[in-house]
């Protein structure tokens, strides 16, 4: 195994450890070793270079998990083995459910890990020739992994790695036609460093005309030739989720030799991405009947600490915040017992329906219960929060409902992480604030103060109350 096939990333921020780590992965093969002893820009290093193994030692600095999970975002096909010295059956779980190849436990036995290693190295061996057979191999791993996604992210992610390997083309993204218009879907995650390149794959898409190219024809693949004023690109047109066709876009791509056996290839991954686009659809329509709230048509409980967990997992993936706004209906009970329960559930429903129209389509509307709303804007700060949450606030007390009946709404809003650090405490941030509104006056909104848990009573700020939050200490304003 030449050292020009194989390159191998290990991630460690122990000296020693590195070493040792090292000196065994070249036991085990032939290879040139790239070590890393944080993940700044980890993940861009992954991209500009082929990579056959990654081999990552999680500590405080280095979080494993998640580092897997940006890789196998990028690279579902590299192998990744992951080392940890506070081993747990849950985090080995997660581990072998996000992709990883292999999990060690520290001390580590170094002869296992050679082992392992030499299994990699032999895989990416296999899978890292140009010949037909090696190309099947691949396309076929491909194919099951595709096989067994659950979102279409999953699916973009395989074909980004696949084409660039096929294609030699690390640029790429998906596009969708929305009322004939061609639309960005998604870039290669987050493997498009330099941003610049997202723009010309727009404008070299758009002087394509990518609908022309596959207008009256069963061909599924096209490769635009490289103008005065674009680069060449590749085009393969699908099917994924829904009746839009889809556009994975490729920028500067190195033509196949073999080409007929290259489109053969590409018609069989069409195919089980478009068995797998079905598959998803029906387990979507199976989730809503468990996730919709019936009375609304917003989501429930059961899938908001799905969400949860999502965005507070971007939240500290990205280094951006998000924000929680807890929506109260004040006195709600009198217009049940006034009005009757089919009018209260009414109101219930037009209530949420406005909540839904004053945020974005990327935030989510959630019914809490009886009359309790939750919407997460992420990603979303203080100062974008605080006009939203003004916004339904008067929407609500503007508004006459049905029969007449008005009311209004106490908002409580908590942002992630500057309030607070899990998921249980930020909702909690949230609801408290909320409370606080109630307790005040109704009708206002609150933001939560990082002191939260001490405080009897928020801050009140003349007619529109809130708590500041500033870098140590809290000011007032007049």
């Amino acid at each position: 195994m030449s050292s020009k096939q194989t390159r191998v990333l290990l991630v460690e921020d122990e000296v020693s450890e590195a070493s040792l780590y090292a000196d065994t992965i070249r036991e085990a093969g032939e290879c040139d070793i790239d070590i890393l002893g944080r993940i700044e820009g980890g993940i861009d290093q992954l991209v500009r270079f082929n990579y056959q193994l990654v081999v990552i030692d999680g500590s405080k600095s280095i979080p494993a998990i998640q580092l897997l999970e940006n890789i196998k975002r990028i690279g579902p096909m590299i192998p990744v083995i992951l080392i940890s010295d506070r081993a747990s059956v849950e985090e080995a779980v997660q581990a072998m459910r996000l992709g990883a190849d292999d999990y060690f436990q520290k001390p580590l036995n170094l002869d296992v890990f050679r082992l392992s290693v030499r299994r990699a190295l032999d895989r990416a061996l296999t899978l890292g020739g140009d010949d037909g057979q090696n190309s099947t191999i691949h396309l076929l791993h491909s194919c099951q992994v595709i096989s067994s996604a659950q979102d279409p992210a999953k699916i973009y992610s395989v074909l980004h790695s696949y084409f660039n390997r096929e294609l030699k083309s690390p640029h790429s993204a998906v596009y969708r036609l929305e009322n004939g218009q061609v639309v960005r879907e998604a870039t290669d995650s987050e493997n498009i460093s330099d941003r610049a390149m997202v723009e010309v794959l727009d404008i070299a898409l758009a002087a394509s005309s990518p609908t022309e190219a596959f207008r009256g024809s069963d061909r599924v693949t096209h490769f635009a030739e490289k103008s005065q004023l674009t680069p060449g690109l590749f085009i393969f047109q699908f099917h994924c989720v829904g009746d839009d066709p889809l556009f994975f876009v490729t920028l500067s791509p190195e033509v196949p030799r073999a080409i007929e056996a290259f489109e053969s290839r590409v018609k069989m991954l069409k195919t089980q991405i478009e068995v797998t686009g079905r598959s998803i659809s029906q387990f979507r329509g199976v989730q809503s009947l468990a996730y919709v709230d019936d009375a609304t048509g917003l989501y429930n409980m059961r899938y908001f600490q799905s969400a949860l967990d999502r965005v507070v997992s971007q939240a500290d993936q990205s280094q951006k915040p998000f924000a929680i706004l807890f929506i109260d209906a004040d006195h709600f009970k009198n217009v049940n017992d006034s009005h009757g329960h089919l009018v209260g559930t009414r109101l219930l429903h037009d209530l949420g329906l406005m909540i839904k129209n004053h945020v974005r389509d990327t935030d989510t509307v959630f019914r809490y219960g009886g009359d309790e709303f939750v919407a997460i804007l992420s990603p979303c700060d203080l100062k974008t929060a605080e006009p939203v949450a003004e916004r339904i606030r008067k929407s609500v007390e503007k508004t006459t409902f049905i029969e007449g009946i008005r009311f209004t709404v106490s908002i409580g809003i908590a942002i992630y992480p500057d309030h607070a650090q899990t998921q249980k405490s930020i909702v909690e941030a949230a609801d408290r604030a909320m409370y606080g509104a109630k307790r005040k006056k109704r009708n206002c909104v609150f933001v939560a103060g990082p002191d939260w848990l001490k405080q009897d009573e928020p801050t009140s700020l003349g007619l529109k109350v809130v708590q500041k939050v500033f870098s140590k200490k809290r000011k007032k304003k007049s």
